[in-house]
């Protein structure tokens, strides 16, 4: 083999073998971070008393748990920790009231099942993506805007005699005074409230109501999940 053959075989070689190399680190190092987050978010998980498998895709979780509430949960403990970029939550599928497959037994409503889809289908939006807030403040995040036209655009087709109560939350803060979190909770209500009303939800509709810290979500009602909007369908 010629010379300048024999160097640009070597030299190709050569290339093949340092990007296999770095790519194997590369896959390692992905794998070993991708083993300690799960291993912090079980624990976190499980010391936080919820129930639910996690997993991660590089840096992003994907969370599968079982009702609503606790999928708030697990999102705001999972998304905590140091390192995680994005949670995905996949709650437990459910029913509405009736039969098996969803449909009304005899004795049931049928506008009593129709407000259990759609209180469950807003229930899936909030799970997977809460309304949440700026600490100490009645300003929604980027996010929690987002969240709200979906749900604005799941209560747009809805009768025009139900109601829907905007409640709103805020963590606990020791030392707080009682009417600061009446106050605040109100606050984020209202905002939620109008938003939902400028994205075409008639005003005689919605109803905000300010719960303060009263109705945690977490033990101690001090998770980022207690900070949040809920919207009930009545």
């Amino acid at each position: 083999m010629p010379p300048a053959r024999r160097y640009a075989v070597l030299t190709a070689l050569a290339v093949l073998v340092t990007g296999a190399l770095a790519f194997a680190a590369t896959s390692v190092e992905r794998a070993g971070i991708e083993a300690d987050l799960t291993t912090r978010a079980r624990d976190a998980l499980s010391a936080s008393n919820l129930p639910g498998e996690v997993s991660f895709t590089g840096r992003d979780a994907t969370v599968r748990t079982g009702t609503p509430r606790e999928a708030l949960l697990a999102r705001a403990v999972v998304r905590g920790l140091d390192g995680v970029r994005s949670v995905t939550v996949v709650s437990a599928p459910g029913r509405a009231a009736g039969g098996p497959d969803g449909t009304p037994d005899a004795v049931t409503d049928p506008d009593t099942v129709a407000k259990a889809r759609l209180q469950r289908a807003v229930d899936d939006v909030l799970a997977d993506d809460p309304i949440e807030f700026r600490p100490y403040s009645a300003d929604p995040s980027p996010d929690g805007l987002d969240t709200v036209s979906a749900v604005a655009a799941l209560l747009a087709d809805a009768p025009s005699d139900w109601r829907f109560e905007v409640g709103g939350h805020v963590a606990r803060v020791p030392g707080a005074e009682p009417e600061s979190a009446g106050e605040l909770s109100e606050a984020r209500a209202e905002v939620v409230a109008e938003e939902l009303v400028d994205l075409g939800v008639s005003p005689e509709q919605v109803n905000p109501v300010g719960y303060g810290d009263t109705r945690p979500l977490s033990d101690r009602g001090t998770s980022a999940a207690d900070r949040r909007v809920e919207v009930t369908v009545r």
